[in-house]
């Protein structure tokens, strides 16, 4: 049995899969804390097990020695700044895990591993968006979580849930241009036929649902862009420019975040959005995680997430670029830039509704970002997914 055999195992993607998407919720109902320690042990062999296969593999491409790079980065600074936190040390691996995972199916069988990556998401998806329709109040039994919104957080924390939603409707879409497992319906309307599909449809209008249940601002913005550009692209037949989104991405990262209240134009465009202009509190954090990144711009300090001490507690910088930086220095920031900009070069060269659906789903990953810390392995799922459109594209045609 080789390494290939067991990747097209459907069973096999099952248990080295589930362990990325194990509820939150669970560590926070007492009756289930030691389910969840438990699964933790579970993500931690099907991690191991991924190392094993992809060494088997005997090759390492250029994306996924990019993501080392970051990861070893992050890992050199938590060691040098003597992080005792074991999450500082084990988050990394899922991040290095899951792409690994996603390219070896691609050479194995591409379409099982993300259609299985996608029923999982689904089924949590939907059970988390029935669960909070029934206890809008939150569950009686989770008496270890004091909030009330989203009450079983099946798929992250407040607006961290939006990330599972991404990778959900990205890989839906993902499916839907390769045709693979999903029923589509042809209307005749006038002399026009209309084709609908059903499932980006349901699963497109949840997503929605969630966010607006949640009540985050930022997700129902990034998960509404996602659909709003994977729909025009559809409706115009066309792809979308990248460069001008990239360039509307760190022009907003520059004049908004690192400028902020030196710049008059933060109020004029905070009234625009309904928001206040410190995009509730956020402004102070990222003052705060500037004068952090002045300290230790070589190495950062270490791979925490919550560094910066302020309102009697510890937060996150609330932004992807600045708590790289943060966590990994300027370095590993920007090796992080030099991924996305390789990953959106070669994008760019594909003509091909894969590729495009594959860049505007990682574009919206980091619009998230621009609100949000930390880097979520699901991400790099889609940033794998490029050796596949390069591999698509030049399939011969019959």
């Amino acid at each position: 049995m080789t390494w290939r055999t067991l990747v097209q195992n459907k069973p096999v993607l099952y248990f080295l899969l589930i362990p990325f998407f194990i509820p939150y919720s669970l560590k926070y109902i007492p009756s289930l804390t030691k389910v969840y320690e438990l699964t933790s042990f579970w993500k931690l062999g099907a991690v191991m097990l991924i190392f094993f296969l992809y060494l088997l593999r005997g090759k390492i491409s250029v994306i996924i020695s990019m993501i080392w790079a970051i990861n070893l980065l992050l890992l050199s600074s938590s060691v040098f700044n003597g992080l005792s936190d074991l999450n500082a040390y084990t988050d990394l691996l899922p991040a290095l895990a899951l792409p690994m995972l996603v390219e070896l199916g691609i050479e194995a069988d591409v379409a099982k591993i993300v259609h299985v990556t996608f029923v999982i998401l689904a089924t949590l998806t939907l059970v988390n968006f029935g669960l909070t329709l029934l206890y809008p109040q939150g569950l009686p039994f989770a008496s270890l979580y004091t909030q009330i919104r989203n009450p079983l957080y099946f798929l992250g924390q407040d607006n961290g849930i939006v990330y599972n939603l991404l990778s959900l409707v990205g890989l839906n879409y993902v499916l839907a241009a390769q045709n693979y497992s999903i029923f589509k319906v042809k209307l005749l309307i006038g002399d026009y036929f209309i084709r609908l599909t059903p499932r980006i449809f349901i699963f497109n209008v949840v997503s929605i649902l969630s966010m607006l249940l949640v009540g985050s601002a930022t997700g129902l913005l990034v998960i509404s862009s996602l659909i709003i550009l994977l729909e025009l692209s559809a409706l115009a037949n066309r792809k979308h420019n990248i460069w001008p989104l990239v360039s509307f991405y760190f022009s907003f990262f520059v004049f908004i975040i690192v400028l902020g209240d030196s710049n008059p134009l933060v109020a004029d465009f905070t009234s625009l959005l309904g928001r206040d202009a410190g995009f509730t509190g956020r402004s102070l954090l990222w003052e705060q995680a500037l004068e952090l990144i002045k300290q230790k711009p070589l190495l950062g300090w270490g791979n925490d997430p919550e560094i910066i001490q302020i309102w009697g507690g510890y937060f996150s910088s609330h932004n992807q670029l600045l708590d790289i930086a943060a966590r990994g220095g300027l370095l590993t920031l920007f090796l992080y830039i030099c991924l996305h900009i390789y990953v959106f070069l070669i994008l760019g060269r594909i003509p091909t509704t894969l590729a495009n659906i594959l860049f505007i789903t990682i574009y919206c990953f980091l619009l998230g970002g621009l609100m949000e810390a930390g880097v979520r392995p699901t991400q790099y799922i889609f940033i794998a997914l490029t050796y596949y459109a390069c591999l698509d594209y030049k399939k011969p045609t019959i």
